[in-house]
């Protein structure tokens, strides 16, 4: 290997050409562009989860057999998402980036991960206090939060930190009223707009599209 071949430390070797480096770039600003347009494209999942919660809430508040809310509407949410994205794969192809899987992968994992904790609390009959709110909180903060790091979407990032500032604020108030409202307010606009914001940029994308093959 000659000198002009070894790495300098910087994670490129000498002899890559501003050409190859160009293209690089390129190459990642596709990539997190195609990540994005593939977070917008499922934007309705994101309002779908959110009315999901304000569903959950709505029945362990006001209507008998509190403790059947949370799995009942998660189980519908699942089974929705799961129906809604084999469609929508279908329509738009399978083929998808290394990003958008990545995306993928941490909302997959999310989702299990506070599934369970949800139901199991639910049926154990110790969903209260302040900590379940924010574990609540705190998790769908670090989703949207790892998303939009991968993305550089700064957007998302804002979400994230509606998800995170209710889930602090959620062990300064002591009144159950108070915890539902912080739930509620972050639901609505770290779930539901963001989810409205993401289906009109797809829908504008959409457009874009079919002008230019117009």
């Amino acid at each position: 290997m000659t000198n002009s071949e070894m790495d300098d430390g910087t994670g490129m070797d000498h002899g890559t050409t501003r050409d190859e480096l160009m293209q690089r770039v390129a190459l990642m600003e596709t990539m997190i562009a195609e990540g994005r347009r593939s977070t917008a494209r499922y934007g309705w999942v994101f309002l779908l989860w959110g009315l999901v919660y304000f569903a959950a809430m709505g029945w362990t508040l006001y209507l008998p057999l509190s403790n059947l809310a949370w799995p009942v509407c998660i189980t519908v949410g699942v089974v929705t998402s799961i129906v809604g994205k084999l469609r929508q794969k279908r329509q738009h192809g399978g083929s998808e980036s290394l990003r958008s899987r990545s995306i993928g992968a941490v909302w997959m994992a999310m989702g299990i991960v506070l599934t369970l904790f949800l139901v199991t609390a639910n049926v154990s009959h110790h969903f209260d206090g302040p900590g379940c709110f924010a574990v609540i909180l705190f998790f769908l903060g670090l989703a949207h939060g790892t998303s939009a790091m991968i993305l550089r979407w700064g957007m998302q990032g804002l979400v994230a930190v509606i998800w995170c500032a209710g889930g602090v604020a959620s062990f300064f108030f002591i009144r159950p009223s108070e915890w539902l409202v912080i739930f509620l307010v972050a639901t609505f606009f770290g779930q539901i707009l963001f989810g409205v914001y993401a289906m009109m940029l797809d829908r504008q994308r959409v457009a874009a599209s079919v002008q230019r093959h117009a």
